[in-house]
């Protein structure tokens, strides 16, 4: 977990941590509020996801495997990071039970 964060901030990304823990219909939402380009998995939780979402599992980083998919990092490879941008997302509760987003 510490490294995905780490390789994320460090090329530039946002890091927005999702639990396990919460239904499907949270974790998409949170997805697609964030605009998430690429979800960060594991063998457990690679399954909480559609296929309509990109997902790096870092199990087959950590075991030196093939990853399933291809994944294009020419989107990712122009970024620009600047002490003003986010570094991570937290999503709160919030008073109406919907996400709300902090940074």
């Amino acid at each position: 977990m510490v490294i995905g964060m780490m390789g994320i901030e460090m090329a530039g990304g946002v890091y927005c941590p999702l639990s396990p823990r919460d239904p499907l219909h949270r974790l998409h939402a949170l997805t697609q509020q964030t605009q998430s380009r690429l979800v960060l998995v594991h063998d457990l939780t690679k399954i909480k996801f559609n296929y309509g979402t990109v997902l790096l599992n870092i199990d087959s980083i950590l075991t030196n495997t093939k990853t399933d998919i291809l994944i294009c990092m020419d989107p990712l490879s122009n970024i620009t990071v600047i002490p003003d941008n986010i570094a991570y997302i937290i999503f709160t509760s919030g008073s109406t039970g919907i996400p709300k987003p902090e940074h």
